[in-house]
């Protein structure tokens, strides 16, 4: 059995309990200690999650477990912020990854804002609609509040409300400009609600050939004979 020793002879035994192998002090040898309390061994050197000193695998660590102070819970990073250390393995102050005051938000990791020049966060077009500011008469948007018209048909901000069947605000040569559908238009059987009639190209829906029909102007070519369009 090891002696009992104070002063010098005491601190080497503590420090050999903590990293767990067998000392000689002053001759003799002394048994390995296994430590049997939580805060001994050489598990208590290990670096803890939250206790302020970034180390190992830890992304940061602000010194505590929360989450949503830019550091969470398991020292990782979160999204839209970032972590730095005065001194290597120091504490990690966190902040917002991205400038507020210059007008910009974070979105998806990225910093946005509606004077980048880009399409992009909740944006319906470059820099307006979302978030931002109404979109001029034109562009793109996604409900009616996206518009300076207030009116967004097809997806793009209309001069006036745009809902009836042969008129579109999206047509090429005139977005953003409620106008007939074409005669010709591919989609025009799709606006009229089917193969059995078509826009005439003055906005209004009429049958086409062999169509049942009772006088001229029901029919595309303006002929009704026999109760049928010619």
């Amino acid at each position: 059995m090891a002696r009992k020793h104070v002063g010098r002879d005491f601190l080497w035994i503590v420090a050999c309990a903590l990293i767990g192998y067998g000392c000689v002090v002053e001759g003799e040898f002394l048994e390995d200690l296994v430590p049997s309390g939580p805060n001994l061994g050489a598990s208590a050197l290990a670096s803890r999650c939250g206790d302020g000193v970034r180390q190992d695998k830890e992304a940061c660590d602000d010194g505590n477990s929360a989450s949503g102070d830019g550091c969470d819970a398991a020292c990782a990073v979160e999204l839209c912020w970032v972590c730095q250390e005065a001194l290597p393995g120091a504490r990690s102050a966190c902040g917002p990854q991205c400038d507020a005051a210059a007008g910009q938000s974070c979105f998806m990791g990225a910093c946005v804002s509606c004077s980048d020049g880009l399409r992009n966060g909740l944006e319906t077009d470059v820099d307006c609609g979302g978030a931002c500011g109404p979109c001029v008469q034109g562009l793109a948007c996604g409900a009616a509040g996206d518009c300076a018209t207030g009116f967004c048909t097809g997806g793009v901000c209309c001069n006036e409300a745009c809902g009836a069947a042969c008129v579109r605000c999206d047509l090429a040569g005139a977005v953003g400009i409620c106008a007939y559908v074409p005669e010709n238009e591919t989609h025009e059987q799709q606006a009229c609600g089917g193969g059995t009639s078509v826009c005439d190209g003055k906005g209004a829906c009429k049958n086409v050939a062999s169509q049942a029909c009772t006088k001229g102007i029901e029919c595309l070519s303006g002929k009704c004979l026999g109760g049928v369009c010619q």
